[in-house]
């Protein structure tokens, strides 16, 4: 399994942790939104002490059960440029987090100090990640059911993206780039052992998925286009191949394997055997009505809460839409990156809810809030930011802005903002409000959240 020591050179030291039979203390969800529960007790991403605390934590289960060194974590927390004082506060934040994960057992519980550094004792915590990886691994030395029942479970653990509640970070971003192509080798693996105990259909769900993913992956193409054939559905395999040939043909200069080059001569004798022309897909027609999104009233009744994402931050507002995306009431109907563009995208778009970064290349996010309000008062409008000025919270009260949130804080919290956000009634994170130096919510005529 990767480690975060691995990437910058240093290999992460394992730890020789007695293998005691010890119950699991915490069982640990990196998945989607973190979680961590400790016994009866569950604790959301935003109950660990802060975003730094949090991070330290999900630095090291990245990590499980391998050492990685103050130095390593420090560098990650503050991108290379830590402060003077890191070192204290990195300590600082282990306590923190001892006192939420482990209370009452010090250093003796599942966050241990060695070697320098910190890791999680593997021996008292269950981790989703793990199972994922050791699932994987048994599948593929496994007998063909056996081995479809392990990564249909690892398939299904890994739903959901890896650090769901961390967008910002570019390590989190790594990772997440690496474990997608674990999952996509996962899924490949499982289409192919689908293929061979005869399950076609779970078979062409789980290629189509992993071609899409990566349509460079040959093997991916070969389990959809075989699974197609097996399911006779000639005509959509071979679409399918076309679709390989071009991309490999353009992508790597190469045609497709001789196992696909045979299927398609198979699939083309089938196809005119049967005298079953191609089918053709009906033109899709758009009316009118449709270039329109409907009032908010009306829309808010029976559809997704439509959000447009102002964010110059690129892979931030990826995530953000992918997350969005995700939940069964909110969609993402765009991303703009600056000032001018966020006003022609919400004109394009008419979201209900617009999440807005306060500094964008071209002025502030204040800016382009006052254009759109003043155009559409009844939208709402969260800011993100992670140093507002007491003139701009004013500001934004004024105008009627709905809220103010940390961008590193935890994506549960943002998703419920979004929902709940009304005209007329700014929230404001505490966590912004104890930056202002001394100037409290309340003297600043503001609520705090």
């Amino acid at each position: 399994m990767f480690t975060l020591d691995v990437a910058s050179g240093t290999p992460a030291t394992p730890i020789m942790l007695e293998a005691s039979g010890h119950t699991p203390t915490l069982r640990i969800s990196v998945f989607g939104p973190l979680t961590v529960h400790r016994g009866e007790t569950e604790l959301s991403a935003n109950q660990l002490g802060g975003p730094k605390p949090r991070q330290v934590l999900e630095i090291l289960l990245l990590s499980f059960g391998s050492a990685v060194s103050k130095s390593r974590i420090m560098d990650l927390l503050w991108s290379g440029n830590h402060p003077a004082v890191a070192l204290p506060t990195l300590e600082s934040y282990v306590s923190v987090l001892r006192r939420h994960l482990q209370p009452g057992t010090g250093r003796s519980g599942p966050l241990r100090t060695v070697n320098g550094g910190y890791a999680i004792d593997r021996t008292l915590v269950e981790l989703d990640l793990d199972r994922f990886d050791r699932l994987v691994k048994r599948a593929s030395q496994a007998v063909p059911h056996a081995a479809l029942a392990m990564l249909t479970e690892a398939l299904e653990l890994a739903s959901a993206p890896l650090l769901g509640d961390e967008l910002l970070p570019a390590w989190a971003e790594e990772e997440r780039i690496l474990h997608a192509s674990r999952v996509g080798s996962a899924r490949v693996l499982a289409a192919e052992t689908a293929l061979a105990v005869g399950n076609i259909a779970q078979a062409v769900a789980w290629a189509d998925a992993a071609a899409k993913e990566d349509p460079l992956n040959e093997r991916a193409w070969t389990a959809l286009i075989l699974g197609l054939e097996r399911n006779g559905e000639n005509t959509e395999a071979l679409r399918a191949f076309d679709r390989c040939r071009r991309i490999m043909a353009e992508e790597m200069g190469c045609l497709p394997s001789m196992a696909l080059q045979e299927a398609q001569h198979r699939l083309l004798a089938n196809t005119a055997a049967t005298h079953k022309p191609f089918a053709t897909r009906a033109a899709v027609q758009v009316t009118g009505e449709e270039c329109f999104p409907a009032p908010l009233a009306a829309r808010e009744k029976t559809e997704r809460l439509r959000i447009l994402i102002v964010d110059d931050h690129t892979t931030f507002a990826d995530l953000l839409a992918g997350a969005l995306d995700r939940e069964p009431d909110l969609r993402s109907v765009g991303a703009a990156k600056s000032v001018a563009s966020a006003v022609t995208m919400f004109k394009e778009t008419r979201p209900d809810v617009v999440l807005m970064d306060l500094h964008l290349p071209d002025g502030s996010g204040l800016n382009a809030a006052e254009r759109i309000l003043s155009e559409t008062p009844e939208v709402r409008i969260v800011m993100l930011t992670g140093d507002p000025s007491p003139a701009a919270l004013r500001e934004a009260a004024r105008m009627g802005i709905c809220g103010f949130l940390p961008k590193d804080g935890a994506l549960g919290l943002m998703l419920d903002t979004l929902r709940h956000a009304r005209a007329g009634n700014l929230i404001v994170h505490p966590a912004l409000v104890a930056k202002l130096g001394g100037t409290s919510a309340s003297a600043a005529g503001l609520p705090a959240k």
